[in-house]
């Protein structure tokens, strides 16, 4: 879907002041092989939403809007955000101050952040150009009873703890948002469920999340084989990120970047790369594996590394590509825009 005039004004980051290593954690080599993991930032004791709050603020800080004229917030959940029938967008937006605001949750995992950026691009194509949506998430697995940082994921991917906020709006910011995509593969549905029930249990029971233990009970309950899951997988990346490149009127040689989750090289490569025809080096790989699977939070980790870093500049072409249980995938391309307010925010802060 091509997109005209939506644009991420700001971005702001809770920063982390911890890193643990695999050494660290006492886990042995062959848990994480060819020492493709370096570290994983941690926030020990910290809320999510309150992560999150501290993210908001610092987009907000870099726009000229106030909270109090914020007009849509959406906050995707990762894991564990709080207690069950209760709203960590209301939490939010209390704690911003934005009063007769909408507030909405998303629960689409890692991928939330850019399900939410195709929510509010549809939002604000209804509303006039001074309105701005609020987007955040947050993941804190630190201590958790049910979330193991080192395995729950996959094979080869650590949580880290962090969150983020993204600025959307109708006015040029740091990047426009020139296209996006979404595809759901359903018969993928029960990869992240396993042999789980669909009814509550009695007595109450909230299971360790185990990736690797759901998908092999799977081999069970299904005809189809790891290899065809893993083809199943890979075509419906390739098809939504050539819609999206064909959107925009662009070739996989034009994009300076591709931004994926933080997970194993070869599973980056294999995924998503490959299909590009580009080679690892173009994607935020090496960066990623310094501060873990942030959950929904790490293409915007990546994106202010970029910018940080001076590995973009304006005019330049971003993919933005990430997939979660369901199996859902979103796709788009970032069009690099004036960076400057962003470097003097900087330099002033």
């Amino acid at each position: 879907m091509r997109l005209s005039d939506i644009h991420v004004q700001s971005i702001g980051l809770y920063r982390p002041t911890e890193w643990l290593s695999p050494d660290e954690a006492g886990l042995r080599e062959d848990e994480f092989p060819g020492g493709d993991l370096k570290s994983v930032q941690i926030a020990p004791g910290v809320p999510p939403v309150d992560m999150a709050v501290t993210a908001a603020r610092e987009a907000i800080g870099r726009t000229d809007v106030s909270a109090e004229e914020l007009g849509i917030l959406l906050h995707a959940t990762c894991f564990w955000n709080g207690p069950e029938e209760w709203s960590p967008a209301g939490y939010i937006m209390r704690e911003l101050g934005c009063p007769d605001t909408s507030g909405q949750v998303l629960n689409q995992g890692c991928n939330g952040m850019l399900a939410a950026v195709e929510m509010a691009a549809g939002w604000l194509s209804l509303r006039d150009e001074s309105s701005t949506a609020l987007l955040t998430t947050a993941t804190m697995v630190h201590g958790s009873p049910t979330i193991d940082r080192w395995r729950s994921a996959g094979y080869g991917i650590a949580i880290g703890d962090g969150a983020c906020a993204v600025a959307l709006g109708r006015r040029p910011g740091i990047a426009e948002v020139s296209a996006v995509n979404s595809t759901t593969v359903p018969q993928m549905e029960w990869f992240h469920r396993g042999a789980l029930p669909l009814t509550e249990p009695d007595p109450p029971l909230r299971p360790k999340v185990d990736v690797l233990a759901r998908a092999r009970e799977n081999t069970s309950l299904t005809a189809q084989t790891g290899l065809e899951l893993q083809s199943l997988q890979i075509q419906a990346y390739k098809k939504v990120m050539r819609r999206t490149l064909d959107d925009v009127g662009i070739e996989p040689e034009d994009l300076a970047k591709v931004l994926f989750a933080n997970v194993g090289a070869a599973q980056i490569d294999a995924t998503v790369m490959q299909q590009l025809g580009l080679p690892l080096s173009r994607s935020t790989w090496d960066y990623g594996r310094s501060i873990g699977h942030v959950g929904a939070s790490d293409h915007i980790y990546a994106l202010e590394h970029l910018i940080t870093t001076g590995e973009v500049s304006e005019g330049d072409r971003l993919m933005v590509v990430c997939g979660t249980s369901g199996f859902h995938i979103t796709c788009l391309v970032l069009t690099v825009g004036d960076l400057s307010p962003y470097e003097q925010y900087e330099q002033h802060h």
